[in-house]
């Protein structure tokens, strides 16, 4: 019996097929609406595209009905009337298409808060306010008429009004008519149909499917009726589907015999064995209950090797454990293998936060008066679900930055001797045991001069100093800090890169950017595969061990004390890539930046890019380990530097540091003094 107030288990369960299957059909009609806006630019028909989206709504329309979450159901009964006015010729503009992006927005929304069990937000209303204005405006096109077409009375009147005008329209371009047959089985209806839609359209469009009356045998039958530009054969579908066709006009208006054999339009295909499905949706709290406890076993398992390995040193003869030291690192070798598996089984393709990104280009191309195409590399690249999340607002914030500041208006672009549209690039790749994304504009790039000027009047640097590149690039991750002229309904606040800056060090991620004037600017994000199990080189200093994540880590170096020198307070490496300023880690630590030349220190791990390069002091380096990252308690959570704590496997646990974050605390406490 369930606990009052709790949700049965039952309408849980419902809530969950709801939520991934929802999130499968939003994802669908991202695409869709993607390529709505892709042939919507190029000025080509785009009625295939408009039709995908509404099948798509039509489907999450009927599904949330079926499982009981009415808000949805209304919102995408709203869209599918828009789209289905579309469909019947209303004029597409970009006001139309900014609602639909808006209302499918909507609905990303409101399927979170079916997932988290919040309440929806306030204003669906005005959303679907908005979208029955806009259907009244939509004037359907005239079309063609069926002239010639001897199609039966009955198939006739069973049409809706969109089959038959898109069944004008492709006669009008001399496509041919028939009637396709199929027999399927009851028990195999859903998937015969799939297939048979599948074949069919290969070979030409399903205008519509209509149910014919039970045979003798119980079986289902069906008509399709269906367009192409070649005769169709029973051969087409798979044997046994296609009972019979009949061609109704061939081109040009001619009515053509049947074919033996046929009746109805193209469907589903079957009589082939069905394979089995090789998806099994499991909830991410699942996997990371199951990475916790192969976790704590693993430490159980390091400790339990500690105290054999200390009876051995004690008495190298015993038997007993020569036997039992290999079995045990049998067991660790396993374990490492399970969370491993299981940190796998969290990796999903960067696809889905592309695609995110890819709906935002247009609208915000559109808000700033330009012209841009989105284009993706390495999309199939894998990530951790929670570190895919937390990029996404990180990747569109950069590529609305791109569109508002990098990407020029098309009649300046064209001055330049550029493209009329700009573009921009995501590429993603993978690199040891980070994911590095690259974010790509062809733009006007950054420029100098401005950035020291919005320096110097914001007081970031004193009146009259020129500025390096790399002294420009890591001033614009300052807080607050702006060169928009205007504060635009796209950016221009002053409020971006500091917080994607923030966002990557909390993913144990860094961020670099190049630009080249009057050519582009590309932003470079480097992030750990998984937060879950991150690989980190342990360290030791003030006699202390630190485990530091590798993806954070520029390179290691053995300092050469004939490289080490004093310039204004700071100990200098002569590093052959140029001077490197050190900074001891124990000092960092105590929250002091300057150091004494000459410690005993002997190697360095170097830190942060640009201005910011900075190696880190540590006494020695202990090795590499793959550590999992738990959260600090409350005094040491909001402490600069420190990202959380590990346990090693031999029953101490260590802090997991930041050392980007440890670097930008010395250099902005430097520019305060």
């Amino acid at each position: 019996m369930p606990d009052e107030g709790g949700s049965p288990p039952d309408r849980d369960g419902s809530r969950r097929e709801f939520v991934s299957e929802a999130e499968e059909i939003l994802e669908r009609l991202s695409d869709g609406l993607r390529e709505l806006e892709r042939v919507f630019a190029a000025g080509t028909p785009h009625l295939e595209a408009v039709n995908t989206i509404f099948r798509e709504t039509h489907s999450l329309k009927g599904f949330a009905g079926l499982l009981g979450f009415p808000d949805i159901a209304s919102l995408a009964h709203e869209l599918e009337d828009l789209l289905s006015r579309l469909r019947l010729g209303g004029a597409l503009d970009g006001t139309i298409l900014d609602l639909v992006h808006e209302s499918l927005d909507a609905l990303f929304e409101v399927l979170g808060c079916v997932r988290s069990g919040a309440p929806a937000r306030g204003d669906l209303g005005t959303v679907s306010d908005r979208l029955r204005r806009a259907t009244a405006t939509l004037v359907p096109s005239p079309v063609s008429s069926l002239d010639g077409v001897d199609l039966p009375p009955g198939v006739l009147a069973s049409l809706t009004e969109f089959e038959e005008r898109r069944l004008r329209e492709l006669r009008g371009r001399g496509r041919r008519l028939a009637l396709v047959r199929l027999r399927v089985d009851t028990q195999r209806l859903e998937d015969d149909l799939a297939e048979a839609t599948r074949r069919t359209g290969e070979m030409g469009e399903v205008i519509a499917t209509l149910p014919m009356a039970a045979g003798p045998d119980g079986g289902v039958a069906l008509e399709l009726l269906v367009t192409s530009e070649r005769p169709l054969r029973p051969d087409d579908w798979p044997r046994g589907l296609v009972s019979g066709i009949r061609e109704i006009a061939a081109p040009g208006g001619h009515v053509a015999a049947g074919t033996p054999g046929s009746g109805g339009p193209p469907v589903a295909a079957m009589g082939e064995p069905e394979a089995q499905s090789g998806t099994l949706r499991i909830p991410v709290s699942r996997l990371d209950d199951v990475l916790v406890r192969a976790g704590d076993l693993s430490i159980a398992v390091a400790a339990l090797e500690g105290g054999v390995r200390a009876i051995s040193e004690r008495d190298p003869e015993d038997r007993l454990m020569r036997v039992v030291d290999p079995l045990l690192r049998a067991i660790a070798t396993r374990l490492k293998a399970l969370q491993r598996g299981v940190i796998d089984a969290r990796l999903v393709p960067l696809e889905q936060v592309f695609r995110k990104v890819g709906r935002l280009v247009a609208r915000t191309a559109r808000a700033a008066g330009k012209e841009a195409d989105l284009h993706t590399l390495g999309a199939d690249t894998e990530i951790d679900k929670a570190v895919m999340d937390a990029l996404a607002p990180p990747l569109m914030h950069l590529t609305t930055n791109a569109l508002d500041h990098g990407i020029e208006p098309p009649e300046e672009r064209q001055r330049a001797g550029k493209a009329r549209r700009g573009r921009v690039v995501l590429s993603a790749c993978r690199r040891g045991p980070s994911v590095v994304i690259d974010v790509i504009d062809d733009g006007r790039g950054i420029a100098l001069e401005a950035v020291r000027a919005a320096a110097e009047t914001r007081a970031l640097i004193a009146p009259g100093k020129e500025i390096t590149r790399d002294e420009a690039w890591d001033l614009i991750f300052r807080p607050g800090f702006s060169t928009a002229g205007r504060v635009s309904v796209v950016s221009g606040r002053g409020v971006g890169l500091d917080v994607v800056r923030r966002s990557l060090r909390r993913l144990k991620g860094a961020i670099e950017v190049r630009s080249v004037e009057g050519q582009g600017t590309t932003f470079t994000l480097t992030v750990p595969i998984s937060l879950a199990l991150v690989p980190a080189i342990i360290v030791r200093s003030m006699g202390r061990r630190f485990a530091i994540p590798v993806g954070s880590i520029r390179e290691n170096l053995r300092l050469d004390g004939s490289r080490l020198r004093a310039a204004a307070g700071d100990e200098i490496y002569d590093h052959p890539a140029g001077p490197l300023r050190l900074l001891r880690l124990d000092r960092l630590l105590a929250g002091r930046s300057s150091v004494e030349p000459g410690g005993e220190g002997r190697y360095a791990l170097v830190a942060g890019g640009g201005a910011r390069r900075t190696g880190i002091i540590v006494d020695d380096l202990l090795g590499r380990q793959d550590v999992v990252v738990k959260p600090l308690g409350r005094w040491l959570r909001d402490r600069p530097g420190i990202a959380g704590a590990t346990d090693l496997g031999d029953a101490g646990a260590v802090l997991v540091l930041d050392p980007e974050a440890l670097v930008a605390g010395a250099n902005d406490g430097r520019a305060r003094s």
